[in-house]
């Protein structure tokens, strides 16, 4: 796009509001440039493709990432405070979405579905103002946000949905030219916001109609070890991330949130009807169209529910506590749940430092030592492992074979496993353990390129990837 001077990507597999996004960090320098040189086209673009060149870019890219993306916990927070919820029951909801493991790492990704997360937020939030108001301005700009979050990723344009139905629902049934007029005005503006991101739709459309067309056929054809059989796998895959995945990087309490959220939603029936039509009928919804039309999963495309059963499990939880039988048991409830987000966040730090100071040879040390706290099971190690094992002088356990049947295997997937198009993933109990750089959840996305890391996993896991050492 500098190279160019045609500030377009001029491809379309994903919208183009993304991309904006990762031209902004040289924007600086090309405006310095204007200011020192004037109109110097040439000038211009040096600049700028100077300050794109060093790998630091990508890292200041990051940053633009995570910053828009955090805004979905500053939405979603006073989404719930529009919706009349207490103050911490707010930040019981924003804490569930921004302390999510899996929405931390995917923020850190120059990539698009966080931002996406943040416009569903950001829609929710003027959906709740507008149900609370009834002012016709906040529909207006929750169209305007799902315009927005398409321009990010195409399916965005499914938060159309809700705002057509909390934008009609309010106006009478019989006003037909009302809400034909209304509807209009909801689809022309989320259009407009959305041709303010991506134009090349309309400047480049048969380049657009064909980019756009090769990734719904991707999503429709399969895509190496994340194809599904069909919908029923395809259900029980997402059910599992968001039962034992989504809200925690331990499965026992990512499963009580995950409880929590569907007391929640049933209690946001019990107490307001039209609102949870929204709050629960649009995850479920969408669930049923992605699930039932493509066969790829990929975890990253469900994070934009996020805000909706960020709510829920606020819903839950504090309906919960208003429950139970002595009012003096609340205080210690929450805080049970005050103390699981204190630990969460210290995980989330831990895997930020993880990223930025690797060390293989702790790496090592750690799967030793899981090898020696688990004496009844037997280990066959790789060479690679034993090789970082040997030069710190580090033994390994007596419960390690080099022959006959063991329980696990212990090595680099990417050094030592199979190529990356024959491992299976989308399973949370693909591994027993990891130990390396924490920048992803290897169990959902077993064929990263990135950094290697160990694994420990069953045999049983082992040989249906392929994986050598489990023969």
């Amino acid at each position: 796009m500098i190279a160019s001077g045609v500030f377009l990507p001029r491809w379309y597999i994903y919208p183009s509001l993304n991309d904006w996004l990762v031209l902004l960090p040289a924007l600086p320098a090309g405006l310095e440039a204007l200011a020192r040189a004037g109109l110097d086209q040439k000038a211009i673009q040096a600049a700028m493709k100077a300050a794109a060149a060093p790998p630091e870019f990508l890292l200041a890219a990051r940053r633009v990432f995570i910053v828009v993306s955090g805004f979905s916990v500053v939405w979603t927070y006073a989404a719930a405070l529009a919706l009349r919820r207490r103050w911490w029951e707010a930040s019981i909801a924003a804490a569930t979405l921004g302390l999510s493991w899996e929405f931390a790492y995917h923020a850190r990704w120059v990539a698009n579905d966080c931002l996406l997360t943040q416009f569903a937020a950001l829609t929710v939030m003027m959906l709740a103002l507008f149900h609370r108001t009834g002012r016709p301005g906040w529909v207006y700009g929750a169209a305007v946000a799902v315009g927005f979050g398409t321009g990010t990723k195409y399916p965005g344009v499914i938060l159309l949905v809700p705002v057509l139905i909390a934008g009609l629902a309010v106006l009478p049934r019989r006003a037909i030219g009302s809400q034909v007029s209304r509807a209009v005005l909801l689809c022309a503006l989320a259009f407009a916001a959305y041709l303010v991101t991506t134009p090349g739709t309309l400047l480049a459309p048969f380049t657009f109609i064909a980019d756009y067309h090769r990734i719904t056929k991707a999503y429709a054809q399969g895509h190496y070890g994340y194809t599904v059989s069909g919908p029923a796998q395809h259900w029980k895959l997402v059910l599992e991330y968001f039962a034992f995945a989504y809200f925690s990087p331990w499965k026992v309490p990512s499963l009580i949130l995950s409880l929590a959220a569907l007391w929640g939603a049933v209690s946001w029936v019990r107490i307001d009807r039209r609102f949870s039509a929204l709050l629960v009928g649009f995850p479920l919804a969408f669930l049923i169209f992605f699930c039932g039309r493509y066969i790829v999963m990929i975890v990253r495309n469900y994070l934009l529910i996020g805000p909706f059963v960020g709510l829920l499990v606020a819903r839950g939880i504090a309906d919960l506590a208003e429950r139970l039988p002595r009012s003096w048991l609340r205080a210690p409830f929450l805080a049970a749940f005050g103390a699981l987000a204190l630990a969460q966040a210290v995980f989330l730090i831990g895997a930020a430092e993880s990223i930025a100071r690797p060390d293989v040879n702790a790496d090592a040390r750690a799967a030793v030592d899981y090898i020696a706290s688990h004496p009844k099971k037997t280990f066959r190690v790789s060479p690679k492992v034993r090789a970082l094992a040997a030069a710190q002088a580090k033994p390994l356990p007596a419960n390690v074979r080099d022959v006959g049947p063991v329980d696990d295997v212990v090595f680099f997937p990417i050094a030592e496993g199979p190529n990356g198009r024959r491992w299976t993933t989308n399973d949370p109990w693909l591994t027993e353990a990891v130990f390396g750089p924490r920048e992803m959840n290897f169990n959902w996305y077993s064929t990263w390129e990135g950094r290697d890391r160990i694994v420990v996993m069953t045999v049983q896991k082992a040989r249906a990837a392929g994986v050598q050492l489990a023969n």
